[in-house]
């Protein structure tokens, strides 16, 4: 019997294994895929997270110390920095890096195995797996962490909620080529991507991941700006076909359960402003393992005892989480015309330099940057003028600035 069981080796899972095989305990951790850590991503993360989890150098694919943001209206703002604040990884191999880290701790990596039930008695709980030739597999633990990602039903199987569906963007992407694109480029509008944004992120001198997110149509808003970007000749061939995938941007609200955890996109731990979901998943992943290993030495797996992981995340990221979903509610209700003006006033160079290029400023924590945004006299007036739909959300954020 293993002392965990963990469901997905993406970056929560893997960052688990290793930090349960390093402190000792026995650990299977399971994947359906073959090749660990491939999964749709863009890859970027912030510095903090580069500086908490390392990024061997030879899996970093572009520094960003920049990006240029196009406004529905057409103009264009270029935020710098004078150092990189994320970095573009190579997601499959940094992932898999960890991975076989966890492995050479004494983790036992099983590949290849759909887990297809969960069950518990008070003693132990099960992963049924299967693999590709139908062979059944019952793997048997003292505590099972799932981190199956966004979309899955092994959380419920466990006895602890899924993501909601409806609280999720659809993302879009493809590479492209393109020649000497220096930094990211976002694209804000309806045009493109309503209720949120696109991207022309550079990976190589030559070419650049081209993507959309959004709550609905992703896809064609993806067309629409390839095909824009393929006219003007700044992103002319694709190098491959576009693949999809699902975001949550909402935490459920119990992510533990009688020997059972959800870690990473399963518990629904990405920020809600861009999507992004590797930090969280590392962090939620580290701190699933000490609440695991804590609750071993104490001889309890119970809920009551495991609960101590939702009090660590809350207090590590949960703040981060809710205000950036206000950011995003607040964001979904404006216009074009709307997102025009704020643009113009938050980007602004007084206002920037206030807000954006603050000495505290992280990619990887958009809070301080959101509050100070919405408690900036000119910022706050502008969206006060929104409207009955913006009024509410902003009060909200206004209440968080207060406190902050």
């Amino acid at each position: 019997m293993y002392d965990a069981i963990i469901i997905g080796a993406g970056p929560a899972g893997s960052v688990a294994a290793l930090d349960l095989a390093k402190a000792g305990a026995r650990v299977a951790l399971v994947d359906h895929r073959r090749r660990i850590g491939d999964k749709l991503c863009t890859g970027v993360i912030g510095a903090e997270c580069a500086e908490r989890f390392p990024v061997p150098p030879e899996m970093i694919r572009h520094r960003a110390s920049a990006a240029v943001i196009h406004a529905p209206g057409g103009a264009e703002y270029t935020v710098s920095k004078p150092s990189a604040q994320a970095l573009i990884v190579d997601r499959v191999a940094y992932v898999a890096d960890i991975a076989r880290r966890a492995a050479d701790a004494g983790a036992r990596l099983r590949i290849g195995r759909r887990v297809v039930g969960v069950e518990k008695t008070s003693r132990a709980v099960a992963a049924l797996a299967r693999d590709a030739a139908g062979n059944r597999e019952r793997i048997e633990g003292r505590v099972l962490l799932t981190a199956s990602g966004f979309g899955h039903a092994l959380p419920e199987m466990a006895g602890i909620e899924s993501p909601r569906v409806g609280e999720r963007l659809m993302g879009c992407q493809v590479e492209v080529q393109t020649e000497d694109l220096r930094h990211t480029e976002v694209f804000v509008g309806e045009r493109i991507a309503p209720t949120a944004f696109g991207w022309l992120a550079p990976v190589s001198p030559s070419s650049a991941l081209l993507g959309v997110v959004s709550r609905r149509g992703a896809r064609r808003g993806l067309e629409r700006l390839a095909r824009e970007l393929a006219e003007t000749g700044r992103a002319p061939y694709r190098l491959g076909g576009v693949r999809r995938w699902a975001i949550p941007i909402k935490p459920i609200r119990k992510t533990y359960a009688d020997r059972a955890l959800a870690l990473g996109d399963a518990a629904g731990f990405v920020k809600p402003t861009t999507g992004g979901g590797i930090y969280y998943a590392m962090v939620s992943g580290r701190l699933a393992a000490r609440a695991a290993l804590e609750a071993m030495e104490e001889g309890s797996l119970s809920a009551r005892s495991l609960s101590r992981y939702q009090t660590a995340w809350k207090r590590e990221f949960g703040d981060e989480l809710r205000i950036g979903y206000y950011a995003r509610m607040l964001f979904e209700t404006m216009s074009d015309r709307q997102l025009d003006s704020l643009m113009e006033a938050f980007l602004s160079p007084e206002t920037r330099d206030r807000v954006v290029n603050a000495p505290d400023f992280s990619f990887d924590r958009h809070s301080r940057t959101i509050l100070r945004a919405v408690g900036d006299k000119r910022v706050g007036a502008l969206i006060r003028g929104f409207g009955a739909a913006a009024a509410p959300i902003l009060a909200r954020l206004l209440r968080g600035a207060a406190k902050a």
